[in-house]
């Protein structure tokens, strides 16, 4: 299940009046879920959660969660960091698991849209990918090949 953080002061620092625990991250989830409609990907509505903001994007009719929230708070002139999530989850709904797997492929093409949308974005920097199959201090500058 990879995963991407980035630096941005594009986002706001103010929770929400949806927000859960005061989390950050819905105007993340807001532009990444129109970026990736806009690039052809079948996507719910934004929902507050106690860790941040997700929602749900279908491809090859299988079904995965988008996360999103600030990883750390600014400091000093530094912006804050931010936590972009993807994870096969077809959720409580067991129907969803019988009726299709994931494909091979597909999270690492949501990857790469999600990557090409934060670099077209001239207000984020410093994107690094994580994967569970490397070492959690080895973070790349592209998505991996493999989830």
């Amino acid at each position: 299940m990879p995963h991407v953080t980035f630096l941005s002061d594009r986002f706001s620092n103010t929770p929400t009046p949806d927000s859960i625990n005061d989390m950050l991250g819905k105007d993340v989830a807001e532009w990444l879920r129109a970026g990736l409609v806009a690039a052809g990907f079948d996507a719910g509505e934004v929902i507050a959660e106690d860790y941040g903001y997700g929602f749900w994007l279908e491809r090859s009719r299988s079904h995965y969660w988008i996360t999103s929230a600030q990883y750390e708070p600014p400091e000093g002139a530094a912006p804050p960091k931010w936590l972009v999530g993807i994870d096969y989850d077809p959720g409580c709904l067991w129907i969803w698991r019988l009726r299709a797997r994931p494909q091979p492929g597909d999270q690492v093409a949501i990857a790469r849209a999600v990557h090409n949308l934060l670099q077209a974005e001239a207000a984020i920097r410093q994107i690094e990918w994580w994967s569970d199959s490397r070492q959690r201090n080895a973070p790349t500058p592209e998505p991996p090949e493999t989830p």
